[in-house]
C-alpha cells in the first residue's frame, strides 16, 4: 500500500508512537532441494526504552531479550523500512536518530536532526524517512541512501507527529493539522481543532484511493474523515466516536491490511481502543498496563497474531487478541524502561553456502491440462474475511445449504483455493496455510508459510491444474508456489505486472487473468507468464472467474458483475453485467453456474448468490446461501 499524503501534527502533546510493519519472507527453494539450505527465519520484537536509552530486542513469543542496542538519548519512536529492511529509531533526549539492522541488531548510521524528535515515519516513505523535531519546531527529511539530512523546513508551530506520502500532514502545539507538498511548502487544507489535538492518524485500505484520517482530542472525541483521490480535502464525515477523555494518542496499524484498524492509547484510563476504518465502528476496547504508547501488529507464535503494545508506566508489553482486545500476555522489561514504542520485524538471514552436489537428472516438464476441464463440484469453499473463518459447503447446494466445516484462522481470512490433495487459505497478512483436502472439523495446517517479499500483502488464491499454487500480492508481483509445500516454502516463479495484483483467474488455454484492486485493470499474461502482460481498463478486480469463453469480474463499487468474451484484448469492454449489491468473490462449476460472494455493504451478513445458465444481462440470482456468512472474500468450487 502507498500512501497518498502525509500529516504533521503540532502540540505538546505526549509523545507518540505509530506503528508499521513490513515482513519479508525467504526466497530459497524448497525443502528438500538439495541445491541449497534452507534459510533462517527471524523474528524478533523491538521496543524502545526510553529510560534506558536502548532498544531491546526480545523473542516475540517468549518475551526474553535476545539482546540490547544502545541508541541515543530518550528513544521514543521506532519505523521499519521493510524494503531496504532497516529499523530507525527517534531519540528525544540528544536530538539524533539511529539506523538498526535487524539482522545483526547493530547500529549502522546515527543522524544529527532537530532538538527533541518525537516522531519518525520510514515506511512506504520511498527514499526519505521524515522527523517530527518537536523542540526546534521543524522537519527533517533524510536520505534513505546517503544517511545524510535532505533537507529541513520550519513548521508553523511544535510538530510532535509527521505522517509522510506524496505531501507531509504534520500534528502541530497550537492545535493544528498542517499539510506540506513534495517541496516542504504549506498547501491547504490546514485543521485546526479547539479541544487539545493529540494526533492525527491516516490509513488507506489495501490499495485502494479512498483513506481515512482521524483526529483525537482531549476530550475523547475521535473525528474519522475519508479522503478522495489521493487528497485530503474534500472530505466528508465518515465516522465519529466518543471514547473516555484523557491524555494519550492515535497511531494507525496499516501492517494488517483487511482491518485497517486506529488504535487510541489513553494514558489516563490505560485503555487501547481499536477502530475499525473500512466499517467505520469500535472493534474493542482493552485494559492493558499503565500509560501505553505504541502499538505493533505481530505474532507471538508462528500461527498466533496479536497486537504489541508497550506500556511505558510499568515497563511491560502487553499481547492483544485481535479480534477481542483480550489480553493474552504480558512481558516484564527491565525496571525503568519506560517502553515507548513496539516493533514487530520479520526479516530472513542469509542462508549458508551450499555444498557441491551431483547435477540433477533433468525432468521433463509437466504437460499443462485445460483449466476448463470440468471437475466434480463438492465442495464450497468460502474466505469468509472478518469472520476469521473458512466454510466448507457440502453440495447439493441450495438456500438451505449449511456449512458442513468451520475452521477457524484467526485475524482476516482473504483466499481459499484447493485442489485434489490441499485446501490453501490466506489471511490479510499474507500468512498461507495448507491443509489436507477437503477440511474437516479437526483440520490442522500441514504446512503454514509467509508470502510476503518486502512491503506486500495478502490476496487472493489459486491453484492451477498441476497443483501449483498463485497468489497476488497487492503489490506488482504475483507469486507461484509448487508442490511439496512446507513452513518454509518460497516462490518457485515470481510474475511481474501492475501494481496492485489481487484476484486470479485461470481459462481454459491457460492463460493468467490478474485483477489489480483499486486501479481498475486486469492483467493478462500468456503462458507461461514470462513475457509482459496485456492489460484492460476493468472496474471488475474485487474477484475473477473464467468459465468456457467468459471472463467474470466482480466490480464491487458499481454493484456488478462484467462478464468479457475471450479472449481479451486492450480494448476489450464487457459484453454485459449482471447486477449485484456488493460483489467481492466468484466461482464458477462445471456446469456453468456462477457463485457471487456478496459482502452487502459490510453490513456482516454476507451471503453467496447462485445464478443458473443461460447468463445475461437480466439473470437473477436463482437461491441464495447465508447461513455462516460474514464477508465472502474468495470463493473456490473443488472436489
Amino acid at each position: 500500500m502507498q500512501r497518498k499524503f502525509s500529516i504533521v501534527m503540532r502540540g505538546a502533546a505526549p509523545l507518540i508512537a505509530l506503528a508499521s510493519l513490513a515482513v519479508v519472507a525467504a526466497c530459497g527453494p524448497p525443502p528438500g532441494a538439495a541445491v541449497t539450505p534452507a534459510p533462517k527465519h527471524l523474528r524478533q520484537l523491538f521496543v524502545a526504552e526510553r529510560g534506558l536509552n536502548q532498544v531491546a530486542v526480545l523473542d516475540p513469543s517468549t518475551g526474553g531479550v535476545i539482546r540490547t542496542i544502545p541508541v541515543g538519548k530518550g528513544p521514543t519512536k521506532l519505523s521499519y523500512d521493510g524494503d531496504a529492511h532497516v529499523l530507525w529509531v527517534a531519540n528525544a533526549g540528544s536530538g539524533t536518530v539511529n539506523a538498526i539492522d535487524p539482522k545483526t541488531d547493530t547500529v549502522v548510521a546515527s543522524i544529527t536532526v532537530g532538538s527533541d524528535p518525537d516522531w519518525i515515519d520510514a515506511a512506504q516513505t520511498g527514499g526519505l524517512v521524515y522527523v517530527a523535531n518537536h523542540g526546534s519546531q521543524s522537519v527533517s527529511m533524510i536520505d534513505k541512501t546517503t544517511e545524510k539530512i535532505f533537507r529541513t523546513y520550519k513548521t508553523a508551530a511544535a510538530p510532535f507527529m509527521v505522517y509522510a506520502g506524496v505531501n507531509e500532514m504534520i500534528s502541530e502545539s497550537n492545535g493544528e493539522v498542517e499539510f506540506y507538498d513534495a517541496n516542504s511548502t504549506k498547501s491547504p487544507p490546514n485543521v485546526t481543532l479547539a479541544n487539545g489535538l493529540l494526533g492525527a492518524a491516516f490509513t488507506m485500505p489495501g490499495s485502494f484511493s479512498q483513506g481515512y484520517v482521524f483526529f483525537y482530542t482531549q476530550d475523547g472525541v475521535v473525528s474519522q474523515y475519508a479522503t478522495s483521490g489521493g487528497g485530503m480535502l474534500p472530505i466528508t464525515n465518515a465516522g465519529h466516536y466518543t471514547l473516555a477523555p484523557g491524555n494519550g494518542t492515535i497511531v494507525a496499524d496499516n501492517s494488517e491490511s483487511w482491518t485497517w484498524n486506529v488504535f487510541v492509547l489513553n494514558d489516563t484510563t490505560n485503555t487501547v481502543t481499536a477502530i475499525d476504518a473500512m466499517h467505520s465502528q469500535v472493534s474493542f476496547t482493552a485494559a492493558v498496563g499503565k500509560a501505553p504508547r505504541g502499538v505493533d501488529f505481530g505474532y507471538s507464535t508462528t500461527t498466533k497474531m496479536v497486537y504489541f503494545v508497550a506500556d511505558s508506566g510499568d515497563d511491560t508489553v502487553d499481547l492483544l487478541n485481535t479480534a477481542t482486545g483480550a489480553v493474552q500476555g504480558r512481558y516484564t522489561l527491565s525496571p525503568g524502561a519506560q517502553p515507548y514504542d513496539v516493533e514487530y520485524v520479520d526479516v530472513t538471514l542469509p542462508a549458508p553456502s551450499p555444498k557441491p552436489s551431483p547435477s540433477p537428472t533433468p525432468t521433463a516438464a509437466p504437460t499443462i491440462a485445460p483449466i476448463f476441464t470440468p471437475t466434480p463440484t463438492t465442495h464450497l469453499y468460502v474466505a469468509n474475511g472478518s469472520a476469521g473463518n473458512v466454510l466448507e459447503y457440502t453440495a447439493p447446494f441450495s438456500s438451505s445449504s449449511a456449512p458442513s466445516v468451520n475452521v477457524k484462522i484467526g485475524g482476516n481470512v482473504w483466499g481459499v483455493a484447493s485442489d485434489s490433495k490441499y485446501v490453501a487459505v490466506e489471511d490479510s497478512t499474507g500468512y498461507i496455510y495448507i491443509f489436507n483436502a477437503p477440511l474437516t472439523s479437526g483440520s490442522s495446517p500441514v504446512a503454514q508459510f509467509h508470502q510476503f517479499q518486502g512491503g506486500v500483502g495478502g490476496a487472493q488464491l489459486l491453484f492451477d491444474s498441476n497443483g501449483n499454487l498463485y497468489t497476488g500480492t497487492q503489490g506488482s508481483m504475483v507469486f507461484e508456489y509448487s508442490p511439496p509445500f512446507s513452513n518454509t516454502s518460497t516462490p518457485s516463479k515470481t510474475i511481474t505486472g501492475s501494481n496492485s495484483s489481487f484476484s486470479l483467474a485461470i481459462d481454459f488455454l491457460n492463460n493468467l487473468y490478474v485483477g489489480n484492486l483499486g486501479v481498475n485493470q486486469v492483467d493478462v499474461f500468456a503462458s507461461p507468464y514470462t513475457g509482459a502482460p496485456t492489460s484492460v481498463t476493468s472496474p471488475g478486480t474485487y474477484g475473477l472467474a473464467a468459465y468456457a469463453a467468459s471472463l467474470f469480474g466482480a466490480d464491487a463499487m458499481d454493484g456488478a458483475v462484467d462478464v468479457y468474451n475471450l479472449p481479451m484484448n486492450a480494448s476489450s469492454t464487457p459484453a454485459y453485467t449482471i447486477s449485484n449489491t456488493d460483489p467481492h468473490a466468484l466461482a464458477v462449476d462445471g456446469t456453468g453456474t456462477l457463485y457471487v460472494g456478496d459482502q452487502h455493504g459490510g453490513t456482516g451478513t454476507g451471503s453467496v448468490d447462485a445464478y443458473a445458465q443461460p447468463l445475461s444481462a437480466s439473470s437473477k440470482a436463482a437461491y441464495s446461501i447465508t447461513s455462516g456468512l460474514v464477508e465472502p472474500v474468495e470463493l473456490w468450487l473443488g472436489p
